[in-house]
């Protein structure tokens, strides 16, 4: 009896959820992702509104609370090209091996005692874990969220993502139309479950 008792309050614990609203991102308008690429003999950018995954956050109480996990389906990143939507793809994101990028996690590093308020815009510090090409990183971003409602997330964020740091080749007859480093916009709305 006194093992099923403590099997039971450890499986309670690894699988309680974290207290909070659970916010769910749906692939498409308005979510969209953003990549540019400045280089020097050419800038353009690469864009998707293929987003999607799931935030918990207790709005209350931010800093301890917060589960995230973004997928962005890479294949969808469109150029404005087809030629360098396929070569991007294929020769360099490799989508058929890699076809996502992902953030998980998220630590709320600041500000301290922070909490979100139906129609304040509030600027987060945050850390996760970002995977792409194979290569999962530690990512440090400031997001801005704004709770529209009990039912409503927006968020906003940019980084740097350095196609070295993912092990993903820049081509060499490219060399100078494609940056070494990309700037990432991702723009989203989360509505509760």
């Amino acid at each position: 009896m006194k093992r099923v008792t403590w099997i039971s309050l450890i499986a309670g614990l690894i699988w309680t959820p974290v207290h909070g609203a659970e916010f769910v991102v749906k692939a498409g308008p308005p979510n969209r992702v953003v990549f540019i690429s400045k280089a020097t003999t050419e800038t353009f950018e690469g864009k998707t509104d293929r987003i999607d995954g799931r935030i918990v956050v207790n709005p209350a109480s931010v800093e301890d609370t917060v589960v995230v996990r973004l997928e962005v389906d890479l294949a969808s990143l469109d150029t404005g090209i087809g030629k360098r939507n396929s070569d991007m793809r294929k020769n360099h994101l490799e989508t058929n091996k890699y076809p996502k990028a992902v953030f998980t996690g998220a630590t709320v590093l600041g500000p301290e005692g922070a909490a979100l308020a139906a129609g304040k815009t509030v600027a987060f510090d945050c850390e996760g874990d970002f995977a792409l090409h194979g290569v999962t990183r530690r990512l440090r971003v400031t997001v801005e969220a704004t709770l529209s409602d009990e039912h409503t997330l927006a968020f906003k964020t940019s980084f740097k993502v350095p196609l070295a740091d993912y092990n993903i080749s820049r081509p060499k007859f490219l060399f100078l139309k494609l940056g070494e480093v990309q700037d990432v916009v991702v723009e989203g709305v989360a509505r509760s479950k």
